[in-house]
């Protein structure tokens, strides 16, 4: 996921066709999440030209192997860094069925 942002190549992001994202960004916020691989695909691709240097921090996981969160740092074109600790939750087959994106949205929309 951190590797295609930073690419600015989603496709292979192994997200299921019913995925759910929740993240402040969205039209809606976090309270109403994007559903579905297509409606995911096209917020990230409308976000992609924003995006500059992505940087992976560490992941931590559950004791199932269900759920990892990520921390990582994105750079942006407007020089404003956002620092993000990312929750995916995965299915049996490693598609990720649940995302929520934290972060503090403002250096975004500077």
């Amino acid at each position: 996921y951190f590797d295609g942002l930073g690419r600015k190549d989603i496709s292979k992001v192994p997200w299921s066709v019913s995925v759910t994202l929740r993240t402040p960004l969205a039209e809606g916020g976090s309270e109403k999440p994007l559903v579905g691989r297509g409606a995911v695909e096209a917020f990230f691709s409308a976000v992609l030209p924003a995006l500059r240097e992505v940087r992976l921090v560490d992941c931590y996981t559950n004791e199932s192997l269900t759920a990892v969160v990520a921390k990582a740092e994105v750079s942006l074109a407007n020089g404003a860094r956002l620092r993000v600790a990312d929750l995916f939750e995965v299915d049996g087959s490693g598609q990720i069925v649940a995302q929520e994106n934290h972060y503090d949205p403002r250096p975004a929309m500077q």
